[in-house]
């Protein structure tokens, strides 16, 4: 049930119609109310029209929002916000649709609205990373040189002691010996 005012909520941001998305549950005894779910909604569907169309949307900037869409859910702040709200919803023990809609409503939309608009301006500005990204090494350009680097050193007897873990433990043992007596 969160999950259905969550994507509404998304869906309302973005400017495409929430009618289009439908969670239901069914479980393998209830056939026909499995097959009364999927009629309705593809009547629903078919009414509405294809997707973009029944919200004036052309296919380019249809894109750009689902993309939006799909970063605002999939943005940490806005997971974090739905797992604590989830939560509360479980603490409080009241599972009805309209309580969950209006309690992930209320929570989740200042953070759907900001990581659509970080989103928005992260699009508008060239990412500063970019510059750096160029400058930077891969990580596997790092790991060979870690590699050549560590070839290149003879090792010390710690660090041969550190590498060969038979040689720990009795080390150990020889300085125990040396207490007792």
């Amino acid at each position: 049930m969160g999950m259905n005012a969550l994507v509404f909520n998304v869906l309302k941001e973005i400017g495409i119609n929430p009618a289009r998305f439908s969670l239901q549950w069914a479980s393998a005894a209830e056939a026909p109310r499995f097959v009364k779910l999927i009629t309705e909604f593809t009547g629903k569907i078919k009414e509405l029209g294809p997707l973009g169309q029944s919200e004036g949307i052309a296919p380019d900037e249809l894109q750009a929002r689902l993309e939006k869409g799909l970063a605002a859910v999939s943005s940490r702040k806005v997971r974090m916000v739905y797992g604590t709200t989830a939560k509360a919803i479980r603490k409080e023990g009241i599972f009805t649709q309209d309580y969950i809609s209006a309690v992930i409503g209320e929570k989740l939309n200042k953070a759907i609205v900001g990581a659509l608009t970080a989103e928005a301006e992260a699009e508008e500005k060239p990412a500063p990373e970019a510059k750096e990204a160029k400058a930077k090494p891969s990580p596997a350009a790092k790991e060979t040189v870690q590699k050549a680097a560590a070839a290149a050193k003879p090792e010390s007897k710690k660090a041969e002691k550190k590498a060969d873990p038979k040689a720990k433990p009795a080390a150990k043992k020889t300085t125990a010996a040396k207490k007792k007596k």
